[in-house]
């Protein structure tokens, strides 16, 4: 029973420092960004509370069903909207024309390629609403010493506690005539 909690205290720990990497670091190393897909106007394709993974692109590079993350012109600039490019407009200036895979018609805006700000690369359903729910907690400093710092310390902790283990002779050779001694009153009361 106490190997199965440590091995559950232990895939815990882990998925929350994978959650970190993946979530923080990754985003941050590769010039990604993340955005929580909060209309249903790309379903199914990204479904409402999806995290999507927008990467920088040229919009030189951007073709016919790409999926780009844009400032629509006439809403406030720090609005951004997820929508599938249906055509590409070649003219004195690169632009877009966009739409939802769940909705009827078109964008009614002409998407200027200076209105581009990513394309989505994936998303991962619901795993939106889970990152507002672990945000809300660890902007503030105790939330992140709880939820990422101490998780964090606690896995490599437990790590170099085993790696003491596995490389003093001495030790596994205790446990080992402990192990044995066990077996001995196992065998004699049986």
């Amino acid at each position: 029973m106490r190997y199965l909690i440590n091995w559950l205290k232990y895939i815990v720990l882990i998925l929350l420092v994978l959650l970190t990497v993946v979530l923080v670091v990754l985003p941050a190393v590769f010039t990604s960004s993340l955005a929580i897909v909060y209309s249903g106007s790309m379903a199914p394709e990204m479904p409402v509370g999806a995290l999507a993974w927008m990467e920088p692109v040229d919009p030189a590079q951007i073709k016919v069903g790409d999926i780009i993350a844009f400032n629509p012109p006439r809403m406030e600039p720090d609005v951004i909207v997820s929508h599938r490019v249906i055509e590409v407009i070649k003219g004195e200036t690169l632009a877009f024309i966009t739409k939802g895979d769940a909705n009827e018609d078109p964008d009614w805006d002409v998407i200027p390629a200076d209105n581009v700000v990513a394309r989505v690369s994936f998303n991962l359903p619901d795993m939106g609403y889970l990152l507002l729910r672990v945000g809300k907690y660890t902007k503030g400093r105790i939330g992140f010493v709880l939820f990422i710092a101490v998780p964090t310390v606690l896995l490599i902790g437990s790590a170099m506690r085993d790696m003491n283990f596995m490389l003093s002779p001495a030790k596994r050779r205790a446990r080992q005539r402990k192990k044995m001694m066990e077996r001995r009153k196992k065998r004699r009361f049986h």
